[in-house]
C-alpha cells in the first residue's frame, strides 16, 4: 500500500484505499467520501445519518473542494452501504499514516490499554485494547485490540 506524502492532503492519502464497489455507475469517488466522512466525524458527526447530513449542509464548492464531481454529497444510505463493504484495516492505516506525517511537533506518545469486561453480563475473557495517543495534537495514532494467542472471535 502507497504511504502518504508530506503535505499531502487528506483526499490523497485516501486515494490508496481500494474501492470495494463494482466500478459500473459510481457517482462518488471513495476518497472523497472517506475525506468528507472524516471532516463531519471530526466536527461532532457521530453517526452515518449524522455525517451524511453534515455534507448536505455544506455548500456546493466545499463539496467540490472535498474530491466530489459533482456539487451533491452523498445521501446516508450510499455511505452505509460503502462503509458496510470497505476494508477498514486499510482505511485506518491511511489516516494514521497521514495523521503521523503531519505530527511533527507532538512531543510525546500515550500508550493506555484496557481489559474489557461484562458485555450483557457476559465476561469477554483476556479481550484487551490498546491505544496511542498524541497528547499534544489530541489524536488516537494506533489502537488495536484482540485476545490472548489463539483467542477466535
Amino acid at each position: 500500500m502507497e504511504t502518504a506524502t508530506l503535505g499531502a492532503s487528506l483526499l490523497t492519502a485516501f486515494a490508496c484505499v481500494p474501492d470495494p464497489r463494482s466500478p459500473h455507475g459510481l457517482r462518488h469517488p471513495l476518497p472523497a467520501m472517506l475525506t468528507l466522512a472524516t471532516a463531519a466525524m471530526l466536527s461532532g458527526a457521530r453517526s452515518v445519518a449524522a455525517v451524511a447530513q453534515w455534507g448536505r449542509l455544506q455548500s456546493p464548492d466545499t463539496v467540490v473542494a472535498l474530491g466530489f464531481t459533482r456539487p451533491r454529497s452523498p445521501c446516508g444510505s450510499t455511505f452505509h452501504l460503502v462503509f458496510a463493504a470497505l476494508n477498514a484495516a486499510a482505511f485506518e492505516t491511511a489516516l494514521t499514516d497521514w495523521a503521523l506525517l503531519h505530527l511533527g511537533d507532538a512531543r510525546a506518545i500515550a500508550v493506555d490499554g484496557k481489559g474489557l469486561r461484562g458485555i450483557h453480563g457476559e465476561e469477554l475473557p483476556g479481550v484487551r485494547l490498546v491505544a496511542a495517543y498524541a497528547d499534544d495534537v489530541g489524536l488516537v495514532v494506533a489502537q488495536t485490540g484482540g485476545g490472548p494467542p489463539g483467542h477466535t472471535a
